[in-house]
């Protein structure tokens, strides 16, 4: 889509532009990928861990007489607040790998002299 946008050509076209650009990049790309995945992940157990305390202390404080166990339901907390957080932090993927692609883009159109 990024060079669809950058260059206005069809898509198919475009898909095969962007191959040769990742190929002729690669190792620059699986540098930043590599970085990109681990902050993704390190944000998403954040984001879960964060959430999961928060959720922890508040079924200790106001309903921890009603249940048997607080264990179950921090579980269950805790898996859907990583899929949400996995749901958001793919915008941020998206964001990145957008900004590289722009770059690399942009690098070989004017050599990077500008």
């Amino acid at each position: 889509y990024v060079q669809t946008a950058i260059f206005g050509t069809s898509f198919c076209k475009s898909s095969r532009q962007a191959f040769y650009l990742v190929v002729r990049n690669a190792a620059r790309v699986a540098a930043i990928s590599s970085v990109s995945s681990a902050v993704l992940f390190v944000g998403k157990l954040f984001i879960s861990t964060v959430t999961t305390g928060l959720a922890y202390y508040a079924m200790t404080e106001q309903i921890s007489e009603d249940l048997f166990s607080v264990g179950g339901p921090t579980l269950v907390v805790f898996l859907i607040s990583y899929f949400v957080s996995d749901f958001f932090m793919d915008i941020y993927d998206m964001g990145t790998t957008t900004i590289l692609h722009c770059f690399i883009a942009d690098e070989e159109m004017f050599d990077g002299d500008e």
